[in-house]
């Protein structure tokens, strides 16, 4: 029979020894009782998001008329027509440089949206309007109005009769005989310095 006991605690340890003295006995035998250890849950991991890897584009295309996906670049403005008109600009320079501060027939000016009887004009008309004009008149060439000071608008494709003359009223006189209405063929004078005053003379 247990007479008597005695608890320690092992506070540390975690275990509790008792020590039981028998009355038949003088040696006390220890008893030991394991007690577990209370620890804190450790938090239970939060399952990781998986990531995702994304198959669509970063730019999403802009489907608006006339709008260009934000993952393209741009189209040029430029094109094959504004590369012959400018190409023919360019064969005619020195020609046209030549004129300058003579008389000569303007045979045509054209720009883009720009209406004439019912054809509105985009490069490739005024380019096949030029054609036109040299097949009639073979030393008809190309100048752009912001290439001198005469003209009074820029960017303007020009065509004018490369036979230069020594007054406007000859120049006039020219476009006369080949039958143009006076708002189509009248007297220019080129110029890198002058203005519209002076440089030139309708019919």
């Amino acid at each position: 029979m247990v007479v008597a006991g005695v608890a320690i605690v092992g506070a540390a340890a975690g275990v509790i020894v008792f020590t039981q003295q028998d009355s038949a006995q003088e040696t006390p035998r220890p008893t030991t009782i394991t007690r577990p250890r209370t620890t804190s849950a450790a938090p239970e991991s939060a399952t990781p998001e998986s990531t995702v890897t994304s198959t669509r584009p970063t730019t999403v295309p802009v489907t608006a008329t006339g709008a260009v996906a934000a993952s393209t670049t741009a189209p040029s403005r430029t094109t094959a027509s504004d590369v012959d008109l400018r190409r023919q600009m360019e064969t005619d320079r020195s020609t046209a440089d030549s004129l300058v501060g003579q008389w000569v027939p303007q045979l045509s000016s054209r720009v883009e949206g720009l209406v004439v009887n019912g054809v509105t004009y985009d490069n490739a008309a005024i380019m096949t309007d030029f054609r036109n004009l040299r097949g009639r008149y073979p030393r008809a060439i190309l100048v752009n109005s912001s290439d001198y000071t005469n003209f009074t608008r820029k960017s303007v494709w020009v065509a004018l009769e490369s036979t230069p003359y020594g007054s406007p009223d000859d120049a006039n006189a020219w476009c006369d005989r080949q039958g143009f209405a006076p708002v189509d063929c009248f007297a220019s004078r080129l110029s890198h310095t002058g203005g519209p005053a002076g440089n030139v003379k309708h019919r």
